[in-house]
């Protein structure tokens, strides 16, 4: 890796023994580089493999500073490396050794997290990378024992570890870089070995929380931080996902849940959800950190039964299969939570998270509805299959779920003084209870009951009608697109062979909403799918109730393509959701039933020309060459051409 020395003195000699001026030598000092590494094509805006230089004349003032910003980082890796034994363990051996860790880790987190210089953080990214850095803050994970933790414990240099890691692996939401990115997905890959340590640390942390009474502040902090830096270090990456699910069990976990399990991450995030269902809805003292915890954790369950990693194999630690892309363990981690009892603890959190929002109209950003629709977040992934979606049935996720929906649709909702008052808009806590519906929809009498409803008292299924608030979500929430995704798509599934959903869902304006959302949304194609899944569900279901024979037939078949063809339905599915790759064959699909004129064309990537244009294949007797005649005619020339071929061999 060339140095900031090296540059700056060879710039420095370009400048005096070519006689440049401080810009001509400042760019044939990078083309020096750049070509001696055999990348002189590289885009000299972003520096490519001299990205962790200052590429700025030394004597100016914005070069002088930025040296000085990477100077003190380069001492402060060193200073952490310095730290680390060749054993990998760390050795902190008086108070000003761990301030001086705490400063140095703050610096580097600041610095990679973007939060130095604006728009900065590649520069120094590149120096963790082209070094062993990452290796040095993965060792000082170990600057406290597990097995002998306690409140005496320093945690702020773990802290701080831990803080700089997720700063380190995480891409900010403005960043949007493509080598940061990729530099941080390379450096995750490196992190995976971590992860058991990582699991170690938060049974620990939670052990210490459960077991004795005092101030905890710290301790939750350093919690929440292990779980925050679990979801990032596995999201968009397989490998990770299985190396948390399947790290040991740790020695020093206590606390009992409900199920069984032999896989480390499991046990400590069902034992986390027992622990801290204690204090969901208790909103006496100070429960914030609780909330953040909950919400945390149930983040970091949904990003590990849910598959995201979807880079060439190549370019993946994940596991490889038999087809040789990467194989997603989504199902079976969502098979693991179940056997060990998560949705039980899940539903306790819900309702009591739900009372809070019920009780505290905190806003889409506050800590009480996010924690409620990461909860909700959390059931949906894991109602993977009839069985594990019965399960959670029979422990009363339907009131629920109903709750939830009602409170993110309310308009007015009635304070405890009995004064009137609007409530907040809450697209969050609709979003995550439409999604969990669309999966309880699995189950056919479920589905039935959500739609029409049931006021059996006997039974676990009983609950009234969903349908009204559904609808009422998508006109409330017309431009928050998950929102009209979810509702299209749990509309689809609650078709999905129960012809007497569709017509309650026609009767009740469904094909308004559906219709309105693919047109508001036409750069989406997850909700143009859904749109178009639920208008084709709905149509054929219909008409398969209805047979063809009989003038009454006829009329009533009309009338079901007339309500979604009535609001342009042809349009929308051929000129909007037709052009979308994601959904070309539904809205085949749908306009087919429909009854409309439509024909699917398909073409490889061989078929487009230099113009971008498709070279549809040539059929027989088209006339495609001008000078062709298909009719034969007697021609002097062709005579003549023809004695002239025979002469040759007379």
């Amino acid at each position: 890796m060339i140095s900031q020395d090296l540059f700056d003195e060879t710039l420095l000699e370009n400048e005096e023994e070519l006689e440049l001026s401080p810009e001509e030598a400042l760019s044939e000092t990078i083309d020096q580089f750049l070509s001696q590494l055999g990348d002189a094509a590289t885009d000299r805006t972003n520096g490519g493999p001299l990205s962790h230089l200052v590429l700025l004349h030394p004597s100016s003032t914005e070069g002088r500073l930025l040296r000085q910003h990477r100077n003190q980082f380069q001492i402060s890796l060193n200073a952490l490396d310095a730290f680390v034994d060749v054993d990998g363990s760390v050795r902190l051996e008086s108070e000003d050794a761990f301030d001086v860790a705490v400063r140095c880790l703050r610096e580097v987190g600041e610095k990679c997290g973007g939060s130095g210089e604006v728009g900065s953080a590649l520069p120094y990214l590149v120096m963790i990378q082209n070094s062993s850095s990452i290796y040095t803050l993965m060792s000082f994970l170990g600057v406290i024992d597990p097995s002998s933790l306690s409140l005496d414990s320093n945690h702020l240099v773990l802290l701080e570890t831990v803080t700089t890691l997720i700063r380190v692996l995480s891409t900010p939401a403005a960043e949007d870089d493509e080598r940061c990115h990729s530099i941080r997905v390379q450096v995750k890959d490196l992190f995976v070995p971590s992860l058991g340590r990582v699991v170690s640390l938060s049974a620990a942390y939670l052990n210490l929380l459960y077991r004795d009474c005092g101030d905890f502040d710290m301790a939750e902090k350093v919690l929440l931080h292990l779980v925050q830096l679990s979801t990032v270090a596995t999201k968009a990456c397989e490998a990770a996902k299985v190396a948390f699910v399947q790290a040991a069990i740790p020695s020093v976990i206590d606390l009992l849940h409900g199920g069984v399990s032999k896989r480390g991450g499991v046990v400590v995030l069902a034992s986390m959800f027992v622990h801290f269902s204690k204090t969901a809805g208790n909103s006496h003292n100070n429960h914030d950190n609780n909330r953040r915890i909950i919400e945390a954790a149930c983040i970091l369950l949904a990003t590990l039964c849910r598959y995201d990693d979807f880079r060439e194999p190549s370019s993946s630690s994940g596991p490889i299969g038999a087809s040789g892309a990467n194989t997603s363990s989504a199902h079976d981690h969502a098979m693991e939570f179940h056997r060990a009892g998560v949705e039980t603890k899940l539903i306790d959190i819900a309702k009591g998270v739900l009372n809070d929002v019920e009780r505290y109209d905190d806003g889409e950003l506050g800590t009480v509805t996010k924690s409620a629709a990461a909860v909700l977040t959390a059931l949906r992934v894991l109602a993977v299959n009839d069985d594990i979606i019965q399960t959670m049935v029979a422990l009363g996720v339907l009131p629920v779920v109903t709750k939830a929906l009602e409170l993110g649709c309310k308009d007015i909702d009635q304070a405890n003084n009995d004064k009137e008052r609007i409530n907040s808009p809450n697209p969050r806590l609709a979003s995550a209870a439409l999604g969990l519906l669309r999966n309880l929809c699995g189950n056919d009498e479920i589905k039935t009951n959500l739609c029409l409803g049931s006021s059996d008292p006997s039974s676990p299924f009983s609950t009234p009608s969903s349908l009204p608030h559904i609808l009422h979500a998508m006109q409330l929430y017309p431009s928050t697109a998950t929102v009209q995704e979810h509702a299209c798509g749990t509309l689809a599934a609650m078709t999905l062979r129960r012809p007497g959903n569709a017509r309650a869902i026609i009767d009740a304006g469904g094909p308004r909403c559906i219709l309105a959302a693919m047109k508001r949304h036409d750069m989406n194609s997850s909700v143009q799918r859904q749109g178009a899944l639920a208008v084709r569900n709905i149509v054929s279901r219909l008409l398969r109730e209805c047979p063809e024979e009989g003038d009454k037939n006829k009329e009533e078949r009309a009338a079901i393509r007339d309500a979604f063809l009535e609001l342009g339905a042809e349009d929308t599915l051929r000129n909007i959701t037709g052009c979308h790759q994601g959904s070309v064959d539904e809205a085949y699909a749908a306009l087919r039933d429909l009854g409309c004129t439509v024909s699917l064309v398909k073409f490889n990537a061989d078929d487009v020309n230099q113009l971008n244009q498709v070279q549809r294949t040539m059929m027989f007797g088209e006339k495609h060459n001008s000078n062709f005649r298909p009719v034969y005619e007697d021609s002097a020339d062709l005579e003549n051409c023809v004695e002239e071929a025979i002469s040759q061999f007379s």
